[in-house]
């Protein structure tokens, strides 16, 4: 299984375990810009690109503010939603954005989504901050297995 399909499976079972439609991840390129990765699905994708392409969103300021950044509806007026955005990343309209940090470093971010309005409450922050952990430790473990040599027998 190459690192693209193991990433897909983790966002999948995410998703699942949490009890959203989908879960999506963007992580830093070497100019520091958000890039879309991966999710479970293309709705997960069109979210992701859509705020790599509109420059605004709840991971870009999840990122900008290395917190969390909870959005009941996309759709609403800002600054409690991003309308412009929405129009780009439909059907999605609750958003759960997800920092992700390694040691004292910001790496990406994590989206949990909904097709319909959500309240994101305490305990779904809770638990999306502890998902989120866990994947800065699958990440970590993909790229170590990228630069490992395989084990020749000699």
């Amino acid at each position: 299984m190459d690192a693209s399909s193991v990433l897909e499976s983790v966002l999948i079972g995410m998703a699942d375990l949490f009890g959203v439609d989908g879960a999506a991840l963007m992580l830093l390129d070497e100019e520091d810009r958000l890039r879309a990765v991966g999710a479970t699905d293309d709705d997960g994708l069109r979210l992701e690109s859509a705020q790599e392409s509109v420059g605004e969103g709840p991971a870009i300021d999840s990122a900008s503010r290395c917190d969390l950044v909870a959005i009941r509806d996309l759709h609403a007026a800002s600054p409690i939603g991003y309308p412009h955005l929405a129009a780009h990343a439909a059907p999605v309209h609750a958003v759960l954005s997800v920092p992700l940090i390694e040691g004292a470093e910001l790496i990406g971010v994590l989206d949990f989504y909904a097709r319909a309005g959500h309240a994101w409450g305490p305990a779904e922050a809770e638990a999306g901050s502890h998902l989120g952990e866990l994947l800065v430790i699958v990440l970590q473990v993909l790229a170590e297995s990228r630069t490992d040599t395989p084990f020749s027998g000699q």
